[in-house]
């Protein structure tokens, strides 16, 4: 009787300590646990201008860990009540990501599977993130344009776009 007593009060507990995990504006990538009561929470009149630096192929929930964070972010300002328009988030990929930029046919081909990030650069890119590429990556791998995922812009350099961001005001994210 006294095991099933503390089974039962361990269920419980569990039950009630038990996270809720959502993703209120990026479905399915990045999920969140937001809590409303804790003190620390983003100004919803503020704009929050973020720049993330993607430039290693690292994988969180089967994607690139980056472009997830990206996602969490959103969920984050979301679930916190920061308007939409209050958000201008871009992301700058080179190096070894830039795999991600391809689309679903050209990384089968040299991968040999879909591209696993195609979804959630669609849902990133409907939210208005802007998603830039490092041509000197894309010529140094031998990407040609017409392999890339039309949601990529291409600009001349990661080394000159990071700069001119954050020169705009965005705040680089670690």
């Amino acid at each position: 009787m006294k095991h099933i007593f503390w089974g039962i009060a361990l269920l419980l507990t569990q039950t009630i300590t038990a996270q809720k995990w959502s993703t209120p504006r990026i479905e399915s990538y990045g999920k969140i646990h937001f809590d409303k009561n804790l003190s620390f929470q983003p100004d919803i009149n503020k704009t929050y201008k973020l720049v993330f630096n993607i430039d290693n192929d690292a994988q969180k929930e089967g994607v690139n860990m980056r472009l997830w964070k990206i996602a969490r972010e959103l969920n984050l300002l979301k679930a916190a009540g920061v308007p939409d328009q209050n958000i201008e988030i871009a992301a700058v990929v080179h190096g070894k990501a830039i795999a991600i930029s391809l689309t679903d046919k050209a990384y089968k081909k040299r991968y040999h599977k879909k591209n696993p990030n195609t979804d959630l650069v669609k849902a990133l890119n409907n939210a208005g993130v802007k998603l830039y590429l490092c041509e000197q990556t894309l010529a140094g791998m031998n990407f040609e344009e017409s392999e890339l995922n039309p949601s990529w812009e291409v600009t001349l350099s990661a080394l000159l776009t990071l700069p001119i961001l954050e020169s705009e005001g965005y705040f680089m994210v670690p």
